[in-house]
């Protein structure tokens, strides 16, 4: 098969891991190509020895740029004789779907978020096209809301790659465990809507009670200066450290003690999956997605939206009741190799790809 996989842009975002997880998977047997607006995994790609195209920025309602985006994927399609597109962005779907009308290219679209706005634009876009989801909470809401018919669609759980070549650990996060700190941190982007204004609350609240535990933020974003901003002055700096966004997640959860994500929506995180792969027990606000993750009191706890003081009692909990911390540092492991590993992701997608081409 030669499969194009495009999306809006190659930062360091889930979806663009997603879409270099399937890259690494399917490449051994199938030509990748992929397309985008470019980022920083493009350089990953390159290492792959699959191809990436520039393509233009899909949120301009420009016409000519929109037409420039047509022409691009047209010919990305005529030149690698492309089978499937597997877009994982809605705008990429949308100007996939008119490739369709003037090749014999199959179209599959990746649902990554659980969507609050656009139905009408999301039905035009994915209606009679085949859809994955990343959890049954991005489903229902395609159904509900969109108007998409279920049977269109299947929920593929995420994976994540668990191996690093990159094995440098900021020497901020190896100081802290080396004076022997129990660490808690948060991995996102640092934009408001994965709540990194309660993580700052729920680490402020924590350390007045326990001196040694101490809070990292992963990431980067619009955010980031006000945070900073925040942190300083709430007299944090010696609490909570901004460690900037990490490619390589895995080594640095090899020295963390906790996870949290505060986050106000989410379609499946990898965080976690990250997190479970190392055996890091995951405190989470319980909304869709997430919550297909975690099992409260299992791998983690689930804890409702912005309610900070159950964050910190959380967190206190499993820092001074080492069974069962350690109890739910075996439990994460398990569900990674149960529910989200490698083959049972690509077995999925493969059957995908063929239900398609048949």
């Amino acid at each position: 098969m030669n499969i194009l996989y495009i999306n809006r842009g190659m930062g360091l975002g889930g979806v663009e891991k997603c879409i270099l997880q399937l890259t690494k998977e399917f490449k051994e047997e199938n030509k990748i190509i992929a397309a985008s607006m470019g980022g920083e995994l493009t350089e990953e790609l390159k290492k792959l020895d699959v191809k990436h195209y520039n393509i233009m920025n899909t949120d301009s309602k420009n016409p000519f740029n929109i037409l420039k985006n047509l022409l691009i994927i047209y010919k990305i399609v005529k030149r690698e004789e492309v089978d499937i597109i597997h877009s994982h962005h809605r705008m990429t779907t949308l100007l996939s779907k008119v490739i369709l009308k003037f090749t014999k290219t199959k179209l599959i679209h990746t649902q990554h978020l659980c969507i609050e706005d656009k139905f009408k634009l999301t039905n035009f876009a994915l209606k009679n096209i085949k859809i994955i989801t990343v959890s049954e909470a991005a489903k229902k809401i395609l159904i509900e809301k969109a108007n998409l018919k279920g049977k269109n669609m299947t929920t593929i759980y995420n994976t994540i790659e668990t191996k690093n070549s990159n094995k440098i650990v900021d020497n901020r996060l190896l100081s802290l465990k080396e004076q022997g700190y129990f660490i808690v941190a948060q991995i996102s982007r640092l934009v408001d809507y994965k709540g990194i204004y309660d993580f700052i609350e729920v680490a402020k609240r924590t350390t007045l009670e326990n001196k040694k535990i101490k809070f990292v933020l992963l990431g980067d974003g619009p955010e980031l200066n006000n945070a900073s901003e925040v942190i300083k002055k709430e007299n944090l700096d010696e609490s909570i450290y901004l460690l900037g966004a990490k490619d390589n997640v895995i080594e640095h959860l090899k020295y963390i003690d906790i996870l949290l994500l505060c986050s106000y929506i989410e379609g499946l995180p990898l965080t976690p999956l990250e997190a479970f792969s190392q055996g890091v027990p995951v405190i989470a606000t319980n909304i869709d997605g997430t919550n297909e993750e975690i099992e409260d009191g299992y791998n983690g706890y689930l804890v409702e939206m912005k309610d900070v003081e159950t964050f910190k009692e959380k967190i206190l909990k499993l820092h001074n009741d080492k069974v069962g911390y350690n109890c739910m540092k075996s439990n994460c492991i398990e569900t990674f190799n149960i529910k989200f590993n490698n083959k049972t992701y690509y077995d999925a997608h493969l059957k995908e790809y063929k239900e398609l081409l048949s």
